[in-house]
Order: structure tokens, then sequence, then C-alpha cells
């Protein structure tokens, strides 16, 4: 029975079980394709929209907006055959990558208008990996045949990020602070996480006795996901964070790659189980949680927001790959606890004297 002098502290406990409510389990959902069989989902956004590709009718793979289950939007070429979306902002703007007539894949934003090509290094091709909420894209673009650099695009225009003494580099992620992240090669020609900032280029460390490395995205703590191997070659999802990076682990394999995280600091990909097979994982408060399959072998993630809803692929007892996200079930022992400090809150002010109830 909650008193009137303990209203306070029902309702402080109330406020931190609210707060710090995990999910102990995961409920996955089809989200439908575009009527080809195959569906990838990248990414998601604040409000839920989902992006990726997936076959048409006729068999080639274009990028799609996802609504809602089953509502897909194809979002077209650049009057060739093939596109993909990556990414998508808060505002609905989609990055990815569309072919033309000639067959180039030409970095492209999708908007309510419509497809937009974006301009390159002055090479034939592109890629726009990811998007921030201020609408400035970052990728890859090629200068010459067969020698590329990361990219921004901003207001229209692109810019070359350089490299890190070597021929390539790649442009992964960026946050709304335009921090920017990726890999390139070295002066040796190794690959190396590479973080761009204020116009200048950044060595990040990998794990211990790293050979390469690569930055796959940045939140707006300035937290990064790394894929990079150990000394024993293996290749792991890693999270790099004020210059200390830490190894994710598997979930009883040997290998992990990170795709995605958010502003909470929670990391997916997918990682290798101890029979060789792959599933998707969230790691979560030092966790690597198995978000399992539809049935099949496979599974992997690429994308989760700040509501923790977690997007990708899984395959089928068929072997069909679905896009799927995954929707955070809160766990039943912590959400108790918080409605019953909520409703003993209640209770004590319905029971207090006028003049002594909050404003």
């Amino acid at each position: 029975m909650c008193h009137r002098r303990t209203r306070w502290i029902a309702l402080a406990l109330w406020l931190v079980c609210a707060a710090g409510v995990q999910a102990s389990s995961y409920q996955v959902e089809i989200l439908g394709s575009l009527e080809g069989g195959f569906a990838r989902a990248r990414a998601i956004n604040a409000q839920g929209l989902i992006v990726g590709e997936a076959l048409t009718p006729a068999s080639v793979d274009h990028g799609f907006l996802c609504s809602g289950l089953g509502q897909f939007a194809d979002l077209g070429t650049l009057g060739g055959t093939r596109s993909r979306a990556l990414a998508i902002n808060a505002a609905g703007l989609i990055a990815g990558w569309a072919q033309n007539i000639a067959g180039q894949s030409r970095p492209v934003l999708w908007d309510e208008h419509g497809i937009h090509e974006l301009p390159t290094l002055g090479g034939a091709a592109g890629t726009a990996w990811a998007i921030s909420d201020l609408g400035h894209a970052v990728g890859n673009s090629f200068t010459s045949p067969g020698i590329y650099h990361a990219t921004l695009w901003q207001d229209g225009a692109a810019y070359d990020l350089g490299t890190l003494g070597g021929d390539y580099s790649i442009a992964y992620g960026i946050n709304n602070h335009d921090w920017i992240v990726g890999s390139s090669d070295d002066t040796q020609g190794r690959e190396r996480a590479a973080l761009w900032l204020d116009g200048d280029v950044h060595l990040l460390d990998g794990l211990p006795g790293a050979t390469w490395s690569a930055a796959r995205g940045i939140n707006d703590h300035g937290q990064v996901i790394l894929w990079s191997n150990t000394t024993g070659g293996a290749s792991r999802a890693a999270l790099w964070e004020a210059g200390m990076v830490t190894d994710l682990g598997t979930l009883g394999g040997i290998e992990s790659w990170a795709y995605g995280l958010n502003n909470l600091g929670h990391v997916v990909g997918w990682a290798e189980l101890p029979a060789g097979n792959y599933h998707a994982f969230v790691h979560d408060g030092g966790e690597m949680i198995d978000l399992g399959t539809l049935g099949g072998m496979f599974s992997s993630a690429y994308g989760i927001n700040d509501e923790g809803v977690i997007v990708g692929y899984a395959q089928d007892a068929s072997g069909q790959w679905q896009a799927v996200r995954w929707v955070p079930v809160p766990e039943p022992a912590t959400l108790s606890l918080a409605l019953t400090a909520l409703a003993c809150f209640v209770a004590s002010i319905r029971r207090a004297p006028a003049h002594d109830r909050p404003a």
C-alpha cells in the first residue's frame, strides 16, 4: 500500500523503471515485398518508415519504401534496370543508387517528388550510403576509372573527402554533427577505419593486432561501429568510443559484422553460430541477443531506430529471404513494476488533500 508520504518515491521508481524497460524478446514481422519474392530491409527512421531493396515481378532488384506491413512503394530507377535504397532520414529523404540507361550506377536521393541524381567526382558511378537529418549524404564516387573516394553531397554539390594516403576511400555513415566515418586505404594499401572531421581525415584504431578495419556507422554521441579483424584473423563487430575499442563477440561462432546502431548505443548486425550459420543480433547492455530467423538458417539485421525497432532480412523454412522488422517486447517483470509504481502514485494523489497535490 502506498502512503501519501511515499508517493514521490513511487513516482521516481516508476520513472526509473519506465526509462529502463528492456526488451527480453522481439516479435518478428514479415514486411512484404515488391511481389518478386526476395526482399531486404536496410534502414528505418524515427517514424518507422523502412527502406531497402526487393525483386520486382521482372526479377530485378529495385529500391523500396515501406510505410507499413504490406505497404510497399517501388522507388524506380534512372531509366536503367536496378536500384537500391540504403538509408532514410527523419524527414523521409532516402539515399542510395540507381542505374541509368547506360547501366551506370549513379548516387541518388529520393523524396516526395521522385528520384534525383547526384553528381560524382568525375567518374561514371557512385553510391550514397547514408544521410543525416540535415540532408547531407555521404558515400563514394569514382574520380576516374578504377579509383573512388569518400564523398560528401551537400547543397547539390559533391565534395572529395580524400584518403589516408592510398587510392581508395568510402564513407558509410554520418551523424547530425557532420562527423563522417568509413574506410580508406593507407599508404601501404591497407584498408583502415577512418573519421572525417572538420575537413581532416583521422585513422581510427581497430581491435588489437588488427591488419584491417572499416567504420560502418556513427551515432550522434560519437560512438562508431567497426568491422575489424582479430589477431587470429577472424572478422568481428566492434564498438569504438572515445578511443576505446570493444569486441562485441559472436553467437558462439567465429565471425560477426555490425551494420547499424542507434543513439542509445544499441548495435545490430549478424553473428556466426557454432554450426557455422549466422543469425541477426542486437547488442544491448553488454549482451548479444540472437534475433533468430523465420524458420530458416540465416538472418541479418541492418538498421535500428531510437525506439529499438530493428529491420533486416531473414530466411524462412523454405529458404526464401524475407524483409522483416523485429519489434521489442518489454520485459514483463520490469513493465509490471513500473505500472504498479505508477498506480500507487495515482492512488496517493487521489487520497491527498487538494492543497497537498502537485500542481
